[in-house]
């Protein structure tokens, strides 16, 4: 039994056509809420970003797995769990940042911010991303998220700068880096846990590259209409368009609401 239906945003919960969520998918949250199933974003996004989008905070989420897993949040945005660069994976983050030959943001737990400005490459972060932070040299506070801008083709040869690390591509602008083993899966297993539920009571929503293992390891995956081949590839069901219900229809299709 499903007790649990993790969304990710942009381009699944979140439209960036008519930059809003689809009423459909609000009446869906609501349908779901009164069969006491809960409703959680599971994002690459920050806090910081996701405030720069307040109607999420009104459609009654009751968690938020955010920067891929890193930082879980309850319904009131406290931090239930949350795991930190240490070791020789901060050593190597840090001294790409250091470096400042690749344009690299450090995420902490308040803050996020670049080491240098490369506007051309940055661009591809996409809605109210770019632009949005400052430069900075790194603060000393613990790092849960490293985002490097670099093309698909550097990923062999970064792999070897940041062993023991994932790169989860958002865009063919950059990869968001985590420690090996750490994704949106994990924050997910983190949040079931905290609250008791199985792990094979749960759903998820993608649509991006960095969605693909979320969506192959749930119990049931679901690729947006829009998503990427990957994710259709690896997903339990394909449904319509965000901007076509896609929410709603899978959740009517799996007899949800």
């Amino acid at each position: 039994m499903i007790q649990a239906v993790f969304f990710d945003f942009d381009q699944t919960l979140f439209s960036h056509k008519t930059m809003s969520i689809p009423q459909s998918a609000k009446d869906a949250i609501r349908e779901l809420h009164k069969k006491g199933i809960l409703c959680v974003l599971a994002t690459g996004r920050h806090k910081l970003e996701l405030d720069r989008f307040p109607e999420v905070y009104t459609i009654g989420l009751d968690g938020y797995v955010t920067i891929d897993g890193q930082i879980c949040l309850d319904k009131d945005r406290n931090i239930l769990c949350s795991n930190a660069f240490e070791g020789k994976r901060l050593e190597n983050l840090l001294k790409v940042f250091h470096d400042k030959e690749i344009p690299t943001m450090l995420v902490e737990k308040d803050c996020m911010y670049l080491n240098i400005s490369n506007e051309k490459q940055i661009q591809g972060l996409g809605v109210g991303l770019a632009g949005k932070h400052p430069i900075m040299e790194y603060t000393g506070n613990p790092v849960y998220l490293g985002i490097s801008y670099i093309r698909p083709e550097q990923e062999a040869w970064f792999s070897t700068v940041l062993p023991d690390c994932n790169f989860l591509r958002w865009s063919d602008a950059g990869v968001d880096i985590t420690p090996a083993g750490r994704d949106k899966i994990s924050g997910i297993h983190e949040y079931l846990d905290y609250y008791g539920i199985p792990r094979d009571s749960y759903m998820a929503f993608g649509d991006g590259d960095n969605d693909t293992s979320m969506i192959a390891s749930a119990p049931i995956g679901v690729a947006m209409g829009n998503a990427l081949p990957c994710v259709k590839e690896v997903a339990d069901y394909i449904t319509s368009n965000i901007d076509d219900d896609g929410i709603w229809n899978a959740l009517k299709h799996f007899g949800l609401i």
